[in-house]
C-alpha cells in the first residue's frame, strides 16, 4: 500500500496500517532536510519511505492512500486511477476502523469551533469521546480509542470528502457554504458537491443538521436520504434550532425546550450563535441532557487563532483571527465588533471575490492594512472606503496598525487569505502575530 505525502495524515495513517499488518510505502516529494522529524517517526514504526519526489515504486501497490493537500486531477492520481488502482483520504481508512457513532462537521466557515465546541459538550456529558479530523488531529492517531458508548467528532473538509467512499456518519452537520477553495475546486458547484458528500452515505434512519438560512446548503441537503434537522430558522415540519426572544430554543419531537440567551455565551458572533444551536440540536439527539449543553457553552472561550483575544494596549483590543482564509470569514469577524475595527488582512488568495467586504468595510473599519501576495487585488477591491496602507511584513502591519488605532478600538487579523505565502499555516501566522503583539 502507497501513502502519498507525509504530513500529519499521511503519518498517521501510514502507522495505523503498520499496526494492523499492512506493508506500507510512504512517498513525500519534500526534500529530507524539510521532514526529518516526519522521517523518524516514520522510522520508528517500521515504516518505508522516501523523500524529494515520487519514484516508480509508489505504483507497486495494491490501493492508495492520499493526503488531501494533493489535488484529485494531479497527473500522478490520473495514471494512478488510469492503472485502475483504488485510492482513498486518511478519513476514509481511519472511518473503516472506528467502533464508535460519527459527528461529522463540515462548511466552509466555523467548523473548528464547532467541532471543539460538540466535544466538550460530549465530555461534560460523560461520553467518552474523541475528537479529530481536519482540526487537526488526524483521526487515524485516535480511531483506536473509539468504543461503541462513545462518540467520534470529526471536523471534515472538502478535500478529504473528495476521497471517501463508504463514510458514513450517524450525525452530519452542515454549517454553511460560501465561496473557499475555487483555485482548488473550479467552481462553487463542483465546492458545493464536494461538502454535500458528507451525507452521501446517510440513511433514512440518520441524522443531517444543516443551515437554514444558507439558500446554498438548502438546495444541497433537499437529495439527501436521513432525517432533516434545520437550524437558524423555525420549521414547524421538523426539529429544528432558532432564537426566539433573545432566546436559543430548541423544537424536538414537537417539544421545545430552552437553551440559552446568546449573551450568556463564552464566544461571541451572530455566527457563533449558529454554530450553537447546531451544537445543541445535534447533541440532544445523541442523548445528551440540556444542564450539560448550557454549562460549556457558558465556559467555552473558543479555539486559538478564532476570534482570539491577546491583550489590551493602551486602551485598543488585539484580536488574533489567523484562521479566517476568506472573506466570508472576515466578514463575520468584523460584524462581531461594535467599535471601530483596524483590519490587517493579505496573504495568497484563493481565487476569492473581496469585493464581498466592502459594505462591511465602510461600516466597520476605521483602516485597512494590506500584505502578502493578494494585497494589490485586496486594495483595488478596497479603494475609496477606509485608508489603506500596504505594508512588506507583518511587523510592519502591527506597528502600522499601532500608529492607526485609537483607544476603544480594536486590532483584528483577519486574513481572508491563505498563509502559504509567508507563513508555513495559518497557526505560525497567528503565532507569530501573537508574539508581536505581546512586544509592543
Amino acid at each position: 500500500m502507497t501513502v502519498l505525502g507525509a504530513g500529519r495524515s499521511g503519518v498517521a495513517v501510514a502507522r495505523l496500517l503498520v499496526d494492523k499488518g499492512a506493508r506500507v510505502f510512504v512517498s513525500e516529494k519534500a526534500s529530507v532536510q524539510e521532514k526529518q522529524e516526519e522521517i523518524e517517526m516514520l522510522t520508528r514504526a517500521g515504516v518505508s519511505s522516501e523523500f524529494g519526489g515520487h519514484t516508480s515504486r509508489v505504483l507497486e501497490a495494491d490501493w492508495w492512500v492520499v493526503s488531501p493537500g494533493i489535488s484529485q486531477s494531479s497527473s500522478l492520481l490520473q495514471s494512478v486511477k488510469e492503472k485502475g488502482i483504488p485510492v482513498f483520504g486518511e478519513l476514509e481508512v481511519a472511518s473503516w476502523l472506528c467502533r464508535a457513532p460519527i459527528v461529522a462537521v463540515t462548511g466552509s466557515n466555523g467548523k473548528s469551533t464547532t467541532t471543539a465546541l460538540l466535544g466538550e459538550v460530549f465530555r461534560a456529558a460523560g461520553r467518552r469521546c474523541v475528537v479529530a479530523g481536519n482540526i487537526g488531529q488526524p483521526f487515524s492517531d485516535f480511531v483506536e480509542e473509539t468504543v461503541p458508548e462513545g462518540v467520534a467528532v470529526l471536523e471534515v473538509s472538502s478535500f478529504q470528502l473528495e476521497t471517501i467512499r463508504d463514510f458514513h456518519p450517524r450525525i452530519a452537520v452542515f454549517l454553511n457554504l460560501t465561496p473557499d477553495h475555487l483555485d482548488r475546486h473550479g467552481s462553487m458547484e463542483d465546492y458545493g458537491r464536494m461538502k454535500s458528500r458528507i451525507f452521501e452515505n446517510q440513511k433514512p434512519s440518520d441524522l443531517l443538521v444543516f443551515n437554514g438560512m444558507d439558500p446554498r446548503v438548502v438546495a444541497l441537503v433537499r437529495r439527501a436520504k436521513s432525517r432533516k434537522v434545520v437550524f437558524g430558522i423555525e420549521d414547524p415540519s421538523m426539529g429544528c434550532g432558532f432564537v426566539r426572544q433573545g432566546m436559543m430554543t430548541l423544537r424536538l419531537e414537537d417539544e421545545e425546550e430552552e437553551v440559552l440567551s446568546p449573551e450568556h455565551m463564552g464566544i461571541r458572533g451572530e455566527h457563533n450563535v449558529a454554530n450553537a444551536l447546531a451544537v445543541a440540536l445535534a447533541a440532544r439527539f445523541m442523548g445528551v441532557d440540556l444542564e450539560s449543553i448550557r454549562k460549556v457553552f457558558r465556559s467555552f472561550r473558543g479555539l486559538p487563532h478564532r476570534m482570539e483575544f491577546i491583550r489590551n494596549v493602551d486602551g485598543v483590543v488585539w484580536v488574533n483571527d489567523s484562521k479566517a482564509t476568506n472573506p466570508d470569514s472576515v466578514w463575520y469577524a468584523l460584524g462581531s465588533f461594535s467599535t471601530p475595527v483596524v483590519l490587517i488582512a493579505g496573504g495568497r488568495d484563493k481565487d476569492s471575490d473581496f469585493t464581498v467586504l466592502r459594505e462591511r468595510i465602510r461600516e466597520k473599519a476605521r483602516g485597512v492594512i494590506l500584505l502578502g501576495e493578494a494585497a494589490e487585488k485586496m486594495e483595488k477591491a478596497f479603494r475609496g472606503l477606509q485608508p489603506v496602507v500596504r505594508v512588506r511584513s507583518l511587523k510592519e502591519a502591527v506597528d502600522e496598525a499601532r500608529k492607526m488605532a485609537e483607544p476603544e478600538d480594536v486590532v483584528l487579523l483577519s486574513p481572508g487569505c491563505a498563509s502559504f505565502d509567508m507563513f508555513r499555516d495559518f497557526e505560525d501566522r497567528g503565532e507569530q502575530f501573537k508574539t508581536l503583539v505581546r512586544q509592543l
